[in-house]
């Protein structure tokens, strides 16, 4: 039979509190051998026992003892410094749970907070003496390690990170000396090369896996960041060297994520390979650590690139959405094995933060929104959000957060390169996609939407022929012709960016035959801000003007009435609005005052109008008194932030005579899902 500790349980319970009083008093006078003792003791008692210890522990954490250069006549200082951070953080081990924490755990954790003053002076006196320092003090009795300071500073700022919050004047975040300190230490943490000093730091961070120090960082800076305070933010880029490096870093972050999960699922290590002592809740300490790096480098993204413009586009080019999706792709193997609530909600913590910052980003303001979400569709978003969705047990929040990205997502199929991924995508995993889909009412609903204009758009795309949806590898002067050309051997228009010629007298000829007047309408067509990818998707755009306007022409001629009484003295400068992304006819289409429109030309007047509708009554096109425009989303918030474009089809048939736009069927159409010939 095993004895136990004879300090911790002494056969004469007086003769023990005899001793304890006997070392805290010897302790508060300055034994370092006795306040070493305390320590040992205190991590096996019980939180009631420890407030006891408490006082002294903080007693010898005077800033007034710091040295500016440490010296023998230092050396007591810093011991009993060293000693009492070591007891502090015994003590705080017991705060696990800050948000289901007794009395006297609470008390414990109130301690620090009241006392914090006191102790980040000498957390940031361990780091620059003891850690950064190329040449800390050697002196004698002065026992302190590189190791060892590097365990006191980081998990002092892991507890606090715990129990502080931005509302509590003593926290990270509101200590400002310490965030070049935190920033160095989460740079270092992700991009050391040094393999032997990461291993001795996880192992200083009392784990046996690959990757604790960098948990610990991650958890750290996660306390530091606040939307409405940037200051952090600032230090932490000029800490990793600029935009490029800060982004450069962040993806390695994301990288050494998924570099750790494979390495793990190749090893084939599941929770039957692990043991009670390197699991928490029942599952894998390693997949704990993934999941919360993951969710804490989400939060990451998510502050900052709200916080700065220039990094928010930086993490765009170094391909961080479709890493990020990558990531939340792995990681939903996880939480298959999941067995204990607890997890559950690191789970749920982590999948919201990532679509949160997809989200982000598909509401903009982003310089090529597109590109992004292009981006997202390649690296297999649509079965990636639908799988986080099954994944994620009683998360309301990211089942309704799904249904909006999906809804978010379909506003951009008017996009002729987002709706060819997004079909190919279809094509290659619908029946798996309808069978996740089913499990929620609202997700079904959103995702039914989108496969339908997905469907119907392809339909409409697949009618017009290929030599006018790649009209920009044409010369406009012999548009619809045999000859094709490289992108790069033609030259466009410098007024509406949409012709391309292919030599000065080609321009010449078009200009003469009909440019001259079509010019400005093309340029009002693909709108203020000559977005390659609505010049791009013209065509797709009047296919599908034309096929709303045809499908719902009963409806449109309702409305049009309703409106002549509306506004009667617009009877015949009415223009309609068409949103092709709506679903209800009553939001797909409305009439409004040609005053509403006028800033879509340059000189702001009606007299455009006018021109094109009597170049429509000349080419039998009688429907509308007035060209339309048609709204196309820049944003998530759909309904704030339109885009209206001057009618496409109109400016299309002005431009070009063989404009292919009332073709029936395109031959090389194979199935609802044609993509056509990749641009």
């Amino acid at each position: 039979m095993s004895s136990a500790p004879p300090q911790t349980q002494p056969e004469d319970g007086h003769t023990f509190a005899r001793v304890i009083q006997f070392m805290i008093n010897k302790a508060a006078s300055g034994s370092i051998k006795e306040l070493d003792g305390l320590c040992n003791i205190a991590q096996h008692w019980k939180p009631e026992q420890l407030l006891i210890l408490l006082p002294v522990f903080y007693h010898h954490l005077d800033p007034a003892r710091i040295p500016d250069v440490v010296t023998s006549r230092d050396v007591r200082s810093v011991m009993l410094a060293r000693y009492s951070l070591k007891g502090v953080l015994v003590t705080l081990n017991r705060v696990n749970h800050p948000r289901e924490l007794t009395q006297s755990v609470q008390a414990i954790a109130d301690n620090l907070i009241s006392n914090w003053n006191r102790c980040h002076l000498w957390v940031n006196f361990f780091y620059r003496h003891f850690f950064a320092s190329s040449n800390p003090a050697r002196l004698p009795g002065l026992l302190i390690t590189r190791s060892e300071a590097l365990k006191l500073v980081v998990n002092m700022l892991m507890r606090m990170s715990l129990i502080g919050d931005s509302q509590t004047p003593q926290s990270l975040i509101n200590t400002p000396s310490l965030h070049p300190i935190i920033s160095q230490l989460w740079c270092m943490a992700v991009t050391s090369k040094d393999n032997d000093f990461l291993t001795e730091a996880d192992k200083v961070m009392g784990s046996k896996e690959q990757g604790a120090f960098q948990e610990h960082m991650s958890y750290v800076v996660q306390a530091c960041l606040d939307v409405d305070r940037p200051a952090f933010a600032s230090t932490l880029i000029h800490v990793a060297g600029g935009i490029r490096a800060m982004a450069s870093i962040t993806s390695k972050y994301l990288r050494n994520i998924r570099c750790l999960y494979r390495k793990k699922v190749v090893s084939g290590q599941s929770i039957d390979d692990t043991t009670s002592c390197d699991s928490v809740f029942g599952v894998p300490r390693w997949q704990i650590m993934l999941i919360n790096c993951f969710g804490n480098c989400a939060n990451l993204l998510f502050v900052t690139s709200q916080q700065n413009c220039a990094l928010r586009e930086a993490y765009i080019d170094r391909n961080l959405v479709a890493i990020v999706i990558y990531t939340l792709r792995d990681l939903c193997q996880l939480s298959k094995t999941l067995k204990h609530d607890d997890f559950a909600k690191h789970v749920k913590k982590a999948f919201e933060d990532a679509l949160g910052y997809i989200a982000l980003l598909m509401g903009g303001p982003v310089d090529d929104l597109v590109a992004v979400i292009c981006q997202a569709l390649r690296a297999r978003f649509l079965p990636t959000i639908l799988q986080a969705h099954t994944c994620i047990p009683g998360a309301d929040t990211a089942e309704c957060l799904n249904a909006l990205l999906i809804t978010a997502l379909r506003s951009y199929l008017t996009f002729d390169k987002v709706l060819r991924i997004a079909g190919s995508e279809l094509e290659a995993d619908e029946k798996s996609l309808d069978a996740i889909a089913q499990r929620d009412t609202d997700l079904l609903q959103a995702w039914n939407l989108f496969k339908k204009d997905v469907r119907r758009f392809l339909d409409l795309r697949s009618q017009i022929p290929a030599a006018s949806i790649f009209f920009d590898r044409q010369c406009a002067a012999v548009h619809n012709s045999d000859e094709w050309h490289p992108q790069w051997d033609l030259f466009q228009c410098a007024r509406c960016t949409v012709a391309r010629y292919c030599s000065r007298q080609c321009q010449n000829i078009d200009w003469d035959q009909g440019h001259r007047m079509a010019c400005k309408y093309l340029k009002a067509a693909i709108g203020p801000n000559t977005s390659r990818y609505i010049r791009r998707s013209l065509f797709l755009l009047a296919k599908i003007e034309d096929a709303e306007i045809q499908s719902h022409r009963e409806f449109i001629s309702q409305l049009s009435v309703t409106a002549q009484a509306e506004y009667p003295e617009f009877q015949d400068r009415l223009v309609l609005e068409i949103d092709p992304v709506a679903e209800a006819p009553t939001d797909k289409f409305k009439f409004k005052p040609v005053s509403n429109y006028l800033h879509i030309f340059p000189e702001a007047s009606e007299r455009p109008w006018q021109v094109a509708s009597k170049w429509r009554q000349s080419t039998g096109l009688h429907s509308l008194s007035l060209p339309p425009v048609i709204r196309i989303h820049e944003g998530y918030e759909i309904t704030n932030r339109p885009n209206l474009l001057f009618s496409p089809s109109t400016a299309l048939r002005m431009a070009f005579k063989e404009h292919g736009l009332d073709a029936i069927v395109n031959d090389n159409a194979s199935s609802v899902y044609y993509t056509g010939s990749s641009q």
